[in-house]
């Protein structure tokens, strides 16, 4: 039944109100065992909110108390990690327990099939499926956001002091602050902004450019573009990168900084890939061909958290980094930036003195370049004794 909810979610846009950027809501479960399951009556708490199981309105006026529920981590609710799924049970959380109401809150979903329950403040609704809910439910704003393949996000405008969910193939799950969180999230790019291969740009003061997609025998096929999006392909939230046929390179140490232990959130939608680490390329099949390989010196994993986006990590030194796509989104680069070092001979200021350092120097060797940084001992050529003290340094 997953796959066949896509056009309905599609449809519930004219259930869409006019909306700013979206409150996070917990629970987000990443506290609770995975596997932990629920029964009528049953409650728990997570991120510090309580929640609570009772029955579930199969049909209007008519409840059962035989459900159950468990913590997931498949991604049927689109969001990271775990998540709270509900076969024919009703889940209360109570924001007011906490001491106060949530406001504004915004929450991931997954539906799959079947009727569903929705309360607001004591206010409770049925309906076949999510499109079929008021727009106002217990004095707040009900907005329904599709995002494709089954997943969406509700909306509440207003003072939440407990929301309630009831389905028979229903996840929910928190919205990260993935854009909080993002060093580089395309945020301050204009959304009708479209470029063809070859044009160089930046975002929140990161060097970027795209260039050619490369074809499984090598041609470059330089007629397709990168282009702002806002439809949340990659599973996050705000503007992504939308890449059709066209590769797109984000030059960190051109911001005066390297990166480790890289995150970037992706949307995948069929097609070959190109993918490149500090200048090592690879042509794949798809995204999943990635995972395990040791490209640019950085291991590469894939995580999804969905069935067509997840995260790209790379556990290594990220000088650049560039990908490219067929149909595929990207969003939220982030990680951890690299204490420059004070080792003589880490000419790149990658942090470490490596085979690219000695590499640089041989390239200059023998050359008068006063103030470049192969010039080790600043005495206005690169010779011998700039490569001992590199050497004397090598592996720092």
């Amino acid at each position: 039944m997953k796959n066949s909810t896509t056009h309905l979610l599609t449809a519930l846009t004219a259930l869409t109100l006019a909306t700013g950027a979206t409150a996070l809501a917990k629970p987000a479960f990443e506290d609770v065992a995975l596997g932990k399951a629920y029964l009528c009556m049953d409650s728990d708490t997570s991120s510090g909110v309580k929640y609570m199981f009772s029955d579930y309105e199969m049909t209007p006026g008519v409840f059962t108390n035989n459900g159950n529920a468990y913590i997931d981590n498949i991604g049927n609710a689109c969001g990271y990690s775990k998540e709270l799924a509900l076969s024919n049970i009703y889940v209360t959380y109570d924001y007011a327990a906490g001491g106060a109401p949530e406001k504004d809150p915004s929450i991931l979903f997954g539906w799959y099939g079947g009727n569903m329950n929705l309360s607001i403040n004591g206010d409770r609704h049925w309906g076949p499926h999510p499109g079929a809910f008021p727009s106002v439910i217990g004095g707040c704003n009900v907005n329904i956001v599709p995002l494709g393949g089954g997943c969406g996000r509700i909306d509440v405008v207003g003072n939440v002091n407990t929301i309630s969910f009831g389905g028979q193939e229903f996840w929910l799950d928190d919205i990260q602050d993935s854009e909080g969180e993002c060093d580089w999230g395309y945020e301050d790019l204009s959304p009708s902004l479209m470029m063809g291969p070859g044009m160089a740009f930046t975002t929140d003061g990161l060097p970027s450019k795209t260039r050619d997609f490369i074809l499984w025998d090598g041609t470059p096929f330089s007629t397709g573009n990168v282009q702002v999006s806002v439809t949340n392909q990659a599973c996050n939230t705000g503007k992504e990168l939308e890449l059709r046929s066209a590769t797109v390179l984000h030059d960190i140490l051109a911001s005066g900084v390297s990166y480790e232990n890289v995150e970037w959130a992706y949307g995948y939608y069929g097609g070959h890939i190109n993918f490149e680490i500090n200048g090592d390329f690879r042509f794949e099949n798809n995204v999943n061909a990635l995972d395990g390989q040791t490209i640019g010196g950085g291991l590469v994993t894939i995580v999804p958290v969905a069935s067509n986006c997840g995260w790209i990590q790379v556990d290594g030194i990220v000088d650049t980094i560039a990908i490219g796509g067929q149909e595929l989104f990207v969003d939220c680069l982030k990680g951890d930036e690299v204490e420059p070092s004070t080792a003589p001979g880490d000419l790149d200021g990658d942090g470490d003195v490596d085979v690219d350092d000695l590499m640089s120097l041989i390239a200059s060797y023998g050359s008068s370049c006063s103030g470049c940084p192969e010039d080790i001992d600043g005495d206005g050529d690169v010779d011998v004794d700039d490569l001992m003290i590199l050497l004397s340094n090598y592996g720092t």
